[in-house]
């Protein structure tokens, strides 16, 4: 039995608006990756609209979840798990929109041999969607499995984390101004958020999991 009344259409509505906030996440790998890899900033700017775009039809989506929660179509317990989860995954696109607008409009450069330290970076919080739409899924429809997933994305995270450390290790070991090198180092602690609250949102579907059990 699932935990949710009239819970279909909520489900369907909670992953159409997942699935333009994973369309968003892959629109910014690749803006980012033409910036980083190819040097190319018009055709990253050209992305980055991309990525604007359909992060609004992401809040759009995400309105039109809230509107048939305030019809009471599910529990109370339960509609507040379901307008946390989608507020925290719309976060997602929002943490990738704020690295775009950080990155290209500073033009900030990144030192070559810093470049694969963030492509993994990117590469490796973009993955994370896929654990953390399983782990929904599961959560939604009441099925065993969760903390799985839960469990994959907090180690992915952690190893995100080391990447991090490294990055501005080798950083600061560099010849540059202090100047210059606070600002790649911003850029790298924008550049983990979105596995930061991919991260979040794993404690809070284990937070919503336990409600359930209570």
């Amino acid at each position: 039995m699932r935990l949710w009344r009239k819970e279909n259409r909520i489900e369907e509505l909670v992953f159409e608006h997942f699935a333009l906030v994973e369309e968003c996440l892959n629109r910014f790998r690749d803006c980012l990756l033409a910036y980083l890899e190819i040097g190319d900033a018009k055709e990253a700017s050209e992305l980055a609209f991309e990525v604007h775009k359909i992060e609004g039809k992401a809040d759009d989506a995400r309105r039109q979840v809230e509107i048939e929660l305030l019809k009471g179509v599910l529990l109370p317990q339960s509609r507040r798990q379901v307008l946390r989860i989608i507020e925290d995954v719309d976060r997602l696109a929002n943490a990738a929109e704020a690295i775009l607008d950080f990155t290209l409009l500073q033009c900030i450069r990144i030192p070559d041999s810093l470049k694969p330290f963030a492509i993994e970076i990117t590469e490796r919080s973009v993955a994370m969607l896929s654990d953390l739409r399983e782990a929904i899924r599961l959560l939604l429809e009441s099925k065993a499995g969760v903390t799985v997933h839960t469990t994959a994305l907090e180690k992915q995270e952690s190893e995100i984390d080391h990447i991090e450390r490294k990055f501005i290790k080798n950083l600061f070991l560099m010849d540059l101004p202090l100047a210059e090198k606070i600002l790649v180092r911003e850029f790298v602690e924008e550049l983990v958020e979105i596995s930061d609250r991919a991260e979040d949102l794993s404690d809070l579907i284990e937070i919503s999991l336990a409600e359930r059990r209570i």
